[in-house]
């Protein structure tokens, strides 16, 4: 019966190899647990087996329980992670032995070796308990890189409470929160919670946040991906709070009063003739923040059911200063989010546990346009949110069998519209005046030609994995299947927009004809008057399977295959295309000093995006806009809309079936990634680590114009292929869209008494001709080849670090700092006809030395590199525990965090846009935000 388990895993992973080569793709499931393994030898160092151990700890409600191979090896794969496990070892003829203040990281391996001594007369009554500080930095079992960054590593480290800032800690990835990694796009990240997947269906951003102090572990992986996980991107696996048999509770207080945070000085979001004057004499703008947050669990039925629930509740204000028309005003733009998040565990045999969640947020912002263009009545407002429910089941049928399930939906909702919520209001824009915009706002992007929209996204998720252990190898595969699914509703209020001259013009009243100028009538792609609805789908199914060989204490060999395909669906359930990929996976880790302080690492591995919600609707039909010219004869606008001749630039036509279409067939987008690594524990605790890294991504998403024929400069357009004016687009991946990286990585991480240390550089090169997906590359021929050098994204030097020192005595101290060098610009014009495009010529990141009115093109020893600022900010806090003043046995913290202490207000951008005439090129886009304080006050057991 030993036998027949590993026989029956091979089959059933057999199986799962066949479903991997069957038309069907994944998101991969995300880890929970991490693992401790080692050898057990007798004193003369040969490997003992059948040794029983038993590991135990507060993050465990039952010690877990097994025995080592013929080898000596033992595992014990699902063990939650934390701090302060206890291996214990008891056999007849050895004296016993505990192996104390044991660490486990999410999804990592911590190697911990067993030396048995042979039992004595002088020690018949003696248990030895022996202390070992294990590193788990030092991974033997996998060659993925990036790190953990515990709960407390993050309230010690001064970052905003938001559970997506973490990643930006982590060597390799890039600012923001979707952040890009390593070449790849901010749209490519993954965000898992308690293993699921919860990205969101068209951006890759998460569906929806959670309270920060309700998660334990935050696990960033940067590459070497094991073939559960099929990314682009960086992948962040939150895993949060579990209830026990203890009761806590954890209540935090943030106060942001106006006074601790520096004034802006200079003007943002103005026009640019104001110049964004420094040192305005008005008041200033004030920004504040403030957030009680609240989580507390414990136990339903003891050493069965727990429970662990969370809230947090944010009040945001920060004034945006405005010069209209000459005054000064100071507009607040208002935000609130609301956060709650419940999680149960049961556990109703020591071989099977349970746990769900639900989570949901809501994020609502007033004020959000906050231009000098907009006047108050016109100014929009964002009213979104969403939850997950995500359930999990594991269950061990033996020590060799383990079964998980991952399953949960997650939905996201997203409003944006007048603030005032009259959808009968019309915009009017007046162009003599800086194209100020009254009545209500004007479109919502360059890119969206309506002034409201609706946006609902689904996912849904079902994830079964089964390890196998047979021997020295440790078997894993799983089926992923996922279907997302989203809708979009854009409009624009009153169905009318106008641009006036000089003031309001109403087509009713013959005293305002001299002001009027065009009017805009929208249309949905059913040729009624009023909103657009479309829609899109992804039916997603795949399968992976790897091997994990240990071949010996010091070789480790991991090798994996993931098959995954994505069935895009377009508006009204129209059939799109498939998309297939196959992802290799081949990894090896080696011991080079066999003490578990120098590990090499090696990898090779493909990963492939099979499609999105955003890819999907690319092809959708846009709002219609019917632009009617008015005629000052006859006293009207002329009825322009569908059935309208469209002649004599008295009616124009823009939207509707925006000709696209897709290719028959795609190659889709994937990454090919070669790695090779050197992590050495320099001291107890603490690891240096080299990484370098190259990685292709191939076949992205172009639309390319195959109508318009251009003259030899690409400046004009001499023709059309179909013989009709305009432009038609294929949407395809071809071969020659691509960005790749190169880079390497120095980093150190772990503690070091009371230091605390996760830090790196990173040298990194990012070439390619695409900058995002429909950028613009395949829409001119002629100027095809400029595409191709620095990526936008190409941030060559990265000085980042987060360094913590706590005390004896119950202080302690973070800082945070990173160095970003400027990332390329690209200098450009407007070209105006056809299409309104960007003109191009110079290749990609550089720009030309230009004297204002005076152009020099086309002279190549004017060329130059063109890039934005470098980047140096600086953040600190200070935390002290209050409650041992008292004698309290809880702690009762308070923490002061400021952020960029050096009030760096430096341009972080320039604008990169030429023109022959009253040219800004060169002047400053941007700025950095200011100085920022906060005080926490916080308790907790």
């Amino acid at each position: 019966m030993t036998t027949s388990l590993p026989l029956r895993g091979r089959a059933l992973l057999l199986a799962l190899l066949a479903l991997a080569v069957l038309p069907l793709p994944a998101l991969a499931a995300g880890e929970n647990y991490g693992r401790l393994s080692g050898y057990v030898y007798d004193p003369t160092g040969t490997p003992l087996s059948e040794v029983p151990l038993t590991l135990s700890g507060p993050a465990l409600q039952q010690p877990q329980e097994r025995s080592s191979g013929e080898d000596g090896r033992y595992e014990f794969p699902l063990v939650p992670p934390g701090e302060g496990y206890t291996l214990e070892v008891k056999v007849e003829g050895f004296t016993p032995i505990k192996l104390t203040n044991i660490s486990v990281r999410l999804g990592q391996t911590t190697p911990v070796d067993v030396k048995l001594e042979v039992f004595t007369e002088t020690q018949a009554v003696a248990t030895y308990e022996i202390t070992e500080r294990v590193n788990p930095i030092i991974n033997p079992d996998s060659a993925e890189t990036g790190a953990v960054v515990t709960a407390e590593k993050a309230a010690s480290t001064p970052v905003y409470n938001q559970v997506q800032t973490i990643a930006q800690l982590v060597a390799g990835v890039g600012p923001g929160n979707s952040p890009s990694l390593r070449g790849g796009l901010s749209r490519w990240g993954k965000f898992y919670v308690d293993g699921m997947d919860t990205t969101d269906v068209s951006d890759g951003s998460i569906t929806a946040t959670m309270n920060y102090y309700a998660v334990e572990n935050f696990e960033v992986i940067t590459g070497g991906l094991d073939a559960q996980y099929n990314a682009l991107g960086v992948v962040q696996n939150i895993v949060t709070k579990t209830g026990s048999n203890n009761w806590t509770y954890d209540a935090t207080l943030v106060l942001q009063p106006a006074w601790s945070a520096a004034k802006t000085q200079y003007a943002s979001n103005q026009p640019l003739n104001t110049g964004n004057l420094l040192n305005s004499t008005t008041r200033q703008a004030e920004t504040t923040f403030y957030a009680p947050l609240l989580a507390f669990g414990g136990p339903i039925v003891k050493d069965r059911l727990w429970f662990y629930a969370s809230g947090q509740w944010n009040f945001s204000m920060r004034e945006i200063p405005l010069t209209i028309k000459g005054q000064q005003e100071n507009r607040p733009r208002d935000t609130q989010t609301k956060l709650a998040r419940l999680k149960l565990t049961w556990q109703p045999t020591s071989r099977d546990r349970v746990s769900f969640a639900v989570n949901v947020d809501n994020n609502t912002i007033t004020n959000n346009i906050g231009s000098a263009t907009t006047s108050p009545e016109a100014e929009s407002r964002i009213d979104r949110g969403g939850y997950f429910l995500i359930g999990n089941y594991d269950h061990s049928f033996s020590d060799n069998v383990l079964f998980q399930l991952q399953t949960g939906a997650t939905y996201k909702h997203a409003y944006l519209g007048p603030q005032n919520d009259d959808m009968n209001a019309i915009s009017h824009a007046d162009e003599n005046d800086n194209f100020f915009t009254t009545g209500s706002s004007g479109s919502l992007s360059s890119s969206i030609a309506g002034n409201y929209s609706t946006e609902d996204k689904w996912r849904f998720q079902f994830d079964p994995t089964v390890l196998v252990k047979a021997g020295a190898h440790q078997m894993k595969g799983g089926v992923q299947l996922g279907y997302l699914m989203g809708t979009l509703n854009v409009g624009t209020t009153g169905n009318y927009r106008y641009t006036d001259k000089g003031g309001i013009c109403n087509p009713e009243d013959p005293s305002t004809f001299g002001y009027c100028n065009t009017r805009a009538a929208f249309y949905g792609s059913n040729d009624v008057l009023g909103s657009n609805t479309t829609s899109g789908a992804v039916a997603q199914l795949g399968a992976f399977v790897q091997d994990r060989w240990t071949v010996n204490r010091q070789l480790t060999l991991i090798a994996g295959l993931r098959a995954d395909v994505g069935r895009l669906y377009g508006d009204d359930g129209a059939f799109v295309t498939n998309l297939v990929g196959i992802g290799p996976r081949v990894s090896a880790t080696y011991d080079l000093t066999n003490d578990r302080k120098t590990l090499l690492k090696a990898h090779y591995g493909r990963s492939n995006e099979v499609g999105d919600v955003f890819i999907a609707q690319r092809a959708n039909p846009d709002i219609q806009r019917y632009t009617a010219t008015f005629n000052p004869a006859a006293g009207a606008f002329p009825d322009c809309g569908p059935g309208t001749p469209l002649a004599n630039n008295v009616c124009t036509r823009s939207g509707g079936a925006n000709g696209r279409s897709f290719a028959s067939t795609h190659t889709p987008t994937s990454v090919d990634e070669v790695s090779l690594g050197l992590h050495r524990e320099v001291s107890q605790g603490v690891v240096l680590g080299t990484d370098l890294t190259y990685r292709r991504y191939n076949n992205m998403w172009v639309d390319e114009e195959i109508n318009q024929i251009w003259d030899a400069t690409g400046t004009r357009v001499i023709g059309n292929v179909n013989g009709t004016a305009g432009e038609v687009f294929l949407i395809h991946n071809p071969d020659s869209a691509w960005r790749d990286y190169k880079g390497v990585d120095l980093w150190a991480q772990g503690k070091l008494g009371g230091w605390d240390l996760l830090a790196s550089y990173t040298l990194g090169f990012n070439n390619g001709t695409v900058a995002s997906y429909f950028d613009g590359y395949g829409s001119n021929p002629r100027t095809q080849y400029l595409f191709e050098g620095p990526t936008p994204d190409d941030i060559r030097h990265t000085l980042k670090g987060a360094i913590n020192y706590a005390t004896s005595f119950g202080l302690d101290f973070g800082v945070r700092m990173r160095y970003l060098t400027g990332t390329p610009l690209w200098q450009y014009q407007s070209l105006t006809s056809p299409n309104a495009t960007n003109l191009y010529r110079s290749p990609r990141g550089t720009g030309y030395t230009v004297n204002r009115g005076l152009a020099n093109f086309n002279d190549p020893s004017t060329i130059s590199e063109l890039r934005n600022p470098d980047l140096f900010v600086i953040d600190a806090q200070a935390r002290y525990d209050v409650g041992r003043l008292f004698n309290i046995k809880n702690k009762f913290e308070i923490t002061a965090m400021v952020v960029n202490v050096l009030n760096n207000t430096s341009t972080t951008s320039i604008i990169d846009q030429y023109a022959a005439s009253n040219s800004n090129y060169g002047l400053s886009r941007g700025r950095n935000g200011g100085l920022q304080a906060e005080l926490l006050l916080r308790f907790r057991n």
